[in-house]
C-alpha cells in the first residue's frame, strides 16, 4: 500500500470516528435558549445565592449567625431568639404547621418584619435582593431538597365582607374562640367561666366544672426547641405576623409551626344533626375568629394618655449640641425730648 493510500485510510477512519461521536450526542435535542454554565461563569441559581450571601452578611449575620443557626453575636441579647435556618422550622407561613413555608412567606417576613421582635422590616430592599436572600437562606438546610414543596392552606370564602356584618362576625368569633377552639387553654380567656360553659353547650359540647387557675392570663408552653414561650394576650401583646383580617386568618388557619398552635383549617367542622341544616361549626368560622382577635387588638390602651400629648403651636429649633445659654434681657430704650428749631 502506498503512502497516499495509507493517508486516505487514516482520514476515512478519523472521519468515521467523528461521525460516531456525533451520533452519541443528541445535539438536535439540546435546549440552547437558556444560558449555559461554562468557564468562570455561573448559572442563574448560583448567581442568586451568591448575591444572597452578600446581602445576608450585611443585614442578617449579626442575629442569625454565619452558619444560619440563629447564634449571631447579638442573639444572646434577644428574646424571642433569631430563627435557626438549619432546622428550617418557620413559625409564620401560609402552609400547614410543620411544613416548609413558601417563598412568598419568607419574602413577606423579610419585607415586613415581625412586630415585637428584633426582626425589622426590610421593605426598601429591591425585589431581586429579597429573592436572593430567600435563595441563600434556603441553602442552609437540606430539607428544601428532601421534601416536596408544600401547598398553601385554602382561603375559604369570607361571609363577613360587608362592614354591616362586622358586629356579627365579632360575636360569632367570641363564641368559637371560647366554646369550640378553646383558645383559652393557651391564650387568655376574655369572658367568664359561666360564659364559656354557655358557648360550649350551644356548640354541642358539655359544660366544664374546672378551668386552669390563671384563666385570664397566657399559659406558657415549651416550643419544639425547648424554650418556654407565651402566646400573646391580644389586648396587650404584639401579634408578630400582621394584624389585618387576612393575616390573622392565615395564622389561625395554618397554625404556628413549632408551637402548641395547631392547624385549624382541617379540623374546624361540626356537622348538624340534620344533614340539610348548615354545620354547627365550619371553616367560615375562621374568619369570625380573625375578626374577633382583631377587635381584641383594637382594645389595647393607648401608649400615651391624652394629657401626655402636646401639640406644638409653632416650630421650635432643634440644637444638636445643647441649647445655647439664654441672652440677658436688653434694657428698655428711653425716649428723650428733642429740641427742634423751625425757621420760616
Amino acid at each position: 500500500m502506498t503512502t497516499k493510500q495509507i493517508s486516505v485510510c487514516v482520514a476515512l477512519l478519523a472521519y468515521s470516528i467523528w461521525l460516531g461521536a456525533c451520533a452519541d450526542r443528541p445535539e438536535k435535542d439540546k435546549d440552547t435558549s437558556r444560558p449555559a454554565t461554562f468557564g468562570f461563569q455561573t448559572g442563574l441559581d448560583e448567581s442568586l445565592i451568591a448575591e444572597g450571601r452578600l446581602a445576608y452578611e450585611r443585614y442578617c449575620i449579626g442575629c442569625h449567625g454565619e452558619q444560619g443557626d440563629g447564634k449571631g453575636d447579638a442573639a444572646v441579647f434577644l428574646d424571642p431568639k433569631p430563627r435557626n435556618f438549619i432546622n428550617a422550622q418557620y413559625k409564620f407561613s401560609s402552609t400547614r404547621s410543620g411544613q416548609l413555608p413558601k417563598d412568598e412567606d419568607l419574602k413577606r417576613t423579610i419585607k415586613y418584619g415581625l412586630r415585637g421582635s428584633a426582626m425589622p422590616a426590610f421593605n426598601l430592599l429591591p425585589e431581586r435582593k429579597v429573592d436572593a436572600l430567600v435563595a441563600y437562606i434556603k441553602a442552609f438546610s437540606p430539607k428544601w431538597e428532601e421534601r416536596e414543596p408544600a401547598a398553601a392552606i385554602p382561603f375559604v370564602g369570607n361571609p363577613y365582607m360587608s362592614p354591616d356584618d362586622r358586629d356579627e362576625a365579632i360575636a360569632r368569633g367570641e363564641k368559637i374562640y371560647h366554646g369550640y377552639a378553646a383558645c383559652w387553654s393557651c391564650h387568655p380567656s376574655y369572658v367568664s367561666e359561666a360564659k364559656i360553659n354557655q358557648y360550649l353547650v350551644e356548640l354541642g359540647g358539655s359544660a366544664r366544672t374546672e378551668f386552669r387557675a390563671n384563666l385570664f392570663e397566657p399559659e406558657g408552653k415549651p416550643n419544639d426547641e425547648g424554650d418556654l414561650i407565651y402566646p400573646p394576650d391580644f389586648r396587650r401583646d404584639f401579634v408578630r405576623a400582621g394584624m389585618s383580617v387576612e393575616d390573622l386568618y392565615r395564622s389561625i388557619a395554618a397554625g404556628i409551626s413549632g408551637t402548641a398552635m395547631p392547624t385549624w383549617v382541617d379540623s374546624i367542622h361540626v356537622p348538624a344533626e340534620n344533614p340539610d341544616d348548615p354545620p354547627i361549626v365550619s371553616q367560615a368560622d375562621l374568619w369570625a375568629m380573625a375578626y374577633y382577635v382583631q377587635d381584641l387588638i383594637a382594645q389595647r390602651p393607648a401608649l400615651l394618655a391624652e394629657a401626655q400629648v402636646e401639640v406644638r403651636d409653632r416650630p421650635r429649633p432643634i440644637y444638636l449640641h445643647g441649647e445655647p445659654p439664654a441672652k440677658p434681657p436688653e434694657a428698655p430704650a428711653t425716649t428723650q425730648p428733642v429740641d427742634v428749631d423751625f425757621e420760616f
